[in-house]
């Protein structure tokens, strides 16, 4: 050890000697602290922050790893159902658009199919274009849909229909429309690609 530093060790011994046990304690604790608030920013703090972000991706991961085990089961069961040729698909097509009503039709022109319709309600759409993916393996390409003019008045509806369609479409207040939305026009669906041999 230096000279320098034999020095100040001295001084300081003779300094802290030289103080109550008061001014000792206070000291003690002052550094005890100063090394706590360290030991937490330079070491546990900058870890807490990486465990935290750790914590939110892994949930995100989670979240994308569910959402892609929904999208292989889909996948899976898709594959499992065969393809369908566009003739099958087609017949399906003709078959299934009943269920949107009287006004509903379906047209084939080569690997494309047109459905038409006037006053379907949104929900009965929905569905009818779920099953077409699904049973016909069909996909829209195009769509044109608008409000329908001629929404049909409630009491023109069988009874059973009329209460489902007044509680589910119930008007809020304010609102000009009293009966349920219904839309016209016509989707282009691209039909299932024929089976190669």
């Amino acid at each position: 050890m230096s000279a320098l530093g034999h020095g100040l060790s001295q001084r300081w011994q003779a300094q802290w000697a030289g103080w109550s046990g008061r001014e000792r304690l206070g000291l003690s604790v002052a550094a005890f602290l100063l090394a706590l608030t360290l030991v937490w920013s330079l070491a546990v703090a900058p870890a807490w922050r990486q465990w935290q972000q750790g914590q939110g991706q892994t949930a995100a991961l989670q979240q994308q790893w569910q959402h892609m085990q929904a999208l292989q089961a889909q996948a899976s069961a898709l594959k499992g159902q065969g393809r369908l040729g566009p003739e099958e698909a087609a017949r399906w097509l003709q078959t299934s658009v009943t269920t949107l009503g009287p006004t509903a039709s379906v047209s084939v022109n080569g690997d494309m199919a047109t459905a038409q319709f006037k006053g379907i309600s949104g929900a009965a759409l929905a569905q009818w274009l779920a099953q077409t993916r699904s049973q016909a393996q069909s996909l829209p390409v195009q769509a044109r849909l608008s409000r329908s003019a001629s929404a049909t008045p409630l009491s023109a509806l069988p009874a059973a229909v009329t209460s489902a369609s007044a509680q589910a479409t119930a008007p809020h207040p304010g609102s000009a429309s009293a009966g349920p939305v219904l839309w016209d026009g016509q989707i282009v669906l691209q039909l299932p690609p024929r089976a190669k041999p």
